[in-house]
């Protein structure tokens, strides 16, 4: 992924400072707290130095693992980070916009429109990934809750999307701010859920496209093999082929309303966001699946 050079250089510069004036006070560290400091957090600074000191190393562990709400950002930091489009604007009404710009290109007959029109759909999409990035090196920089933020990035590289697929990049900053980031410290079966039940891991392993009849494998694969019980543990394909016929009605609907269903079916639809669950869509029949 790509920065603004200006935004490179200046975090840099700050990078570097830090180090600088950190390598002062780390001097004063046991070398059992400087081990400490480099492993929970991005690396021994000035602040985290002083904060150790100051609390003992029991109490600044017990610090990052149970961290105060908020993000807890220099003010400037947090400025920054609340003027950002994925800040400002939910990602509902990210996607329906970036969906429209989608269907309005296939109305587009004029080959030098259209080009500009798919160029400019494209650097909306790319600037959306930029500021997740943005807020997500800006928060490992200066947010004193080293340990939730490096969870952050340990479980989002976990359940990774690729975020050049479709339209996922309208959807990135969302993924990782409310269901990454709220369960970092938390429960592994509430993270799985978290990232079960948003549209940019729906999106990114095709469970969208998974209903009765038309079976998708792709996700119940992946939960499988790379999210949970891993290669080798002893699922079989048929196993893959349950799972996927368990999850089948869970997708994403933009619409604001709701699909036709048909009689004694509409109790069970679940809509939350862009998430939905339709169970017109789902495969009703009798499934094993050793879980």
């Amino acid at each position: 992924m790509r920065f603004d050079p200006r935004l490179c250089a200046s975090l840099a510069a700050a990078c570097g400072a830090s180090s600088a004036a950190g390598s002062v006070r780390a001097a004063d560290l046991s070398a059992s707290d400087l081990a400490l400091l480099n492993r929970v957090t991005w690396g021994a600074n000035a602040s985290s130095s002083a904060e150790l000191q100051s609390l003992g190393a029991e109490r600044w562990l017990e610090r990052q693992l149970y961290p105060p709400g908020g993000d807890r950002l220099p003010p400037r930091v947090q400025a920054q980070i609340d003027a950002l489009t994925i800040s400002q604007r939910p990602m509902t009404e990210l996607v329906v916009e970036a969906n429209a710009q989608g269907k309005a290109l296939k109305d587009i007959t004029d080959p030098d429109l259209k080009k500009a029109a798919q160029q400019e759909r494209q650097q909306a999409l790319n600037a959306m990934g930029r500021e997740t990035a943005t807020r997500e090196i800006l928060r490992d920089l200066y947010s004193p809750d080293q340990l939730k933020e490096q969870m952050t990035w340990f479980w989002f590289n976990h359940f990774n999307v690729h975020q050049q697929k479709a339209n996922i990049r309208a959807m990135i900053g969302d993924y990782e701010e409310r269901a990454i980031r709220p369960h970092a410290l938390g429960r592994f079966r509430d993270l799985l859920e978290a990232t079960l039940r948003h549209p940019a891991m729906l999106r990114y392993l095709d469970n969208a496209d998974n209903a009765a009849g038309h079976i998708n494998e792709n996700y119940a694969r992946e939960i499988m093999e790379l999210h949970t019980m891993g290669v080798g543990s002893g699922y079989s394909q048929k196993d893959v082929q349950e799972l996927a016929r368990i999850l089948t009605g869970v997708g994403i609907d933009p619409r604001p309303e709701g699909p036709r269903l048909r009689p004694g079916l509409q109790g069970q639809l679940v809509r939350e966001g862009l998430f939905e669950f339709n169970p017109n869509r789902h495969d009703y029949g009798a499934r094993i699946w050793r879980d």
